[in-house]
């Protein structure tokens, strides 16, 4: 299914720079370069939606009511634009939790790339969410201007950490009827049998 591409609580966040094909993390101090290759995506509550982002202001959002229904654009004057935002987790880089939320034109290519592979594997592994591996970008051409669009893969299936929160989405559930019994704790992490360096997360 292709993305269309209410404020919460906050949550640190992680920014994609496509000019420098670089990530920051925010912080105390203002946002921290930060270099990472593994990392939690809980692509089964993703939400898109319209985005403003002003500098040195909180990102404003007005949510579609699911991936199929898009809102309608806010007629405010504004440029507002399709983005996305979701939770991903890395103890061991990002601190734990993060929020990766953007209208960036080629992270929004990488993530709906992303959710099809998602879409498409996350029935045969009820209950768990994916590890993502990020290996660089793709510089690219869209219409006047250039991006960078980042590159992501699904490299393993692992129980969803306690500190991270589940959002009920329509995947998310379809997966848990298919095995009620599928354990959503940090029990144990599920890798590849055939390599032999689990992945830290």
């Amino acid at each position: 299914m292709t993305l269309n591409l209410n404020n919460g609580d906050f949550t640190p966040h992680i920014r994609w720079m496509a000019s420098t094909s670089s990530w920051k993390l925010s912080g105390e101090d203002g946002p921290q370069p930060v270099t990472w290759q593994h990392a939690i995506f809980d692509l089964a509550g993703i939400q898109t939606g319209w985005g403003m982002f002003t500098e040195g202001e909180a990102p404003e959002w007005v949510m579609d009511a699911s991936l199929k229904k898009s809102a309608p654009r806010p007629e405010d004057g504004r440029e507002w634009k399709r983005g996305f935002k979701l939770n991903v987790y890395s103890e061991s880089v990002f601190g734990g939790l993060r929020e990766f939320a953007t209208t960036a034109t080629g992270a929004g290519m990488g993530i709906s790339q992303l959710h099809e592979a998602f879409e498409k594997d996350a029935p045969q592994h009820p209950g768990k969410v994916p590890v993502v591996e990020y290996s660089g970008s793709t510089p690219t051409k869209i219409g006047k201007g250039n991006t960078n669009i980042p590159l992501f893969k699904i490299v393993e299936w692992r129980d969803r950490p306690s500190d991270l929160p589940a959002v009920a989405t329509v995947v998310r559930i379809l997966a848990q009827i298919k095995d009620h019994q599928a354990p959503l704790g940090n029990e144990h992490a599920v890798g590849d049998p055939n390599d032999p360096i689990p992945i830290n997360l």
